[in-house]
């Protein structure tokens, strides 16, 4: 296997885990027509591994798949974790399980960002707090926790003040104005049930207040994610994740909770904490699993054209043979 990424040269890290690639730690497999990839994490492209002994290596990758822990799933693809690895099933997926270790990365990021800001306003206040607050006769360690206290209030005020970037700026129904969407903005935004988008967010006007437009589709999965970054934004929001984890799956997936959430038609800042990371956790998944997806099927169009140029022995082409006998009825829909 190369150990570069043929389309962006970055360097595939990993050592491919139980495919005996060497290399990689997102990989992508389809029992059914034989191909096998490893996914550069610098550009997302998928690139596809050699013929040789290819069978034997998606066999093993599959067992280890059926150890692992399903984050999400479309009809044709699965993101499963196993240890340190992520594999990308293609084909029909089993049971749908959202695991909370994986919204735990993203609040692990978050109290890094949060670090970031806080911290250093922190180490200030020592100073201001001895220049000022002891000389007082005051409580030091009140002082510096209060000091603490406001500086989370100023991440918070940060994470809402992000600009939301859509497509084109939605112009308010009620008053004309284009709206410039900030975070903050969409804590009274409501989910709702549209016919012809799988994802409807209506959204208020910064500038009237009144309820200004309908986003569909990406657009309102940008602007909910927005949303719902600012409203978990506090500290408390990592208390709710083993909780929200665990509601998500009794639901029965992201998309049964988006379902349900849809509607209810209720503002997002009316939901229940755990509620509103559990929707966050369900719309990451969904958008994640989306473009896994899109990549897969451009990915798939590639080595159409490869492994029909290249398989050309007796050889290999038994090897696809025996691959699709025991796949044979797990093959994916369509």
């Amino acid at each position: 296997m190369y150990q570069t990424c043929a389309f962006c040269n970055a360097h595939l890290d990993g050592d491919g885990g139980p495919s005996g690639l060497g290399v990689g730690r997102r990989i992508a497999f389809d029992e059914w027509r034989g191909r096998l990839w490893v996914i550069c994490r610098a550009c997302g492209r998928w690139n596809l591994s050699p013929l040789d002994d290819r069978l034997e290596r998606i066999q093993a990758v599959a067992r280890a798949a059926q150890e692992g822990r399903v984050l999400a799933a479309t009809g044709q693809v699965a993101l499963v974790r196993w240890r340190d690895y992520d594999f990308v099933r293609i084909g029909r997926p089993p049971r749908v399980e959202l695991a909370g270790w994986r919204y735990g990365e993203r609040l692990r990021a978050r109290e890094r960002e949060r670090a970031s800001v806080v911290v250093p306003l922190t180490i200030a206040a020592v100073g201001l707090g001895v220049a000022v607050n002891v000389a007082a006769g005051g409580s030091f360690g009140f002082f510096v926790w209060n000091f603490a206290r406001m500086a989370d209030g100023v991440y918070v005020a940060l994470v809402g003040n992000r600009r939301v970037t859509l497509s084109e700026p939605p112009v308010c129904a009620a008053c004309g104005s284009v709206m410039q969407l900030r975070a903050r903005h969409l804590k009274d935004g409501r989910l709702v049930t549209e016919t012809h988008a799988d994802l409807a967010l209506v959204v208020r006007c910064p500038s009237c207040g009144a309820e200004g437009a309908l986003l569909t589709g990406s657009d309102a999965a940008q602007a909910l994610r927005r949303g719902l970054t600012y409203l978990n934004a506090k500290r408390s929001a990592r208390r709710h994740a083993e909780l929200a984890a665990r509601e998500v799956d009794q639901m029965g997936g992201p998309e049964r909770l988006v379902r349900e959430v849809s509607r209810r038609e209720v503002t997002l800042r009316s939901l229940r904490p755990e509620r509103r990371v559990a929707l966050e956790m369900a719309v990451d998944e969904l958008a994640e699993i989306t473009e896994l997806e899109r990549q897969w099927q451009e990915a798939e169009e590639i080595a159409a054209i490869a492994d029909g140029t290249l398989s050309t022995t007796p050889e290999l082409e038994e090897h696809l043979r025996r691959l699709k006998a025991q796949a044979k009825g797990d093959q994916p829909n369509g």
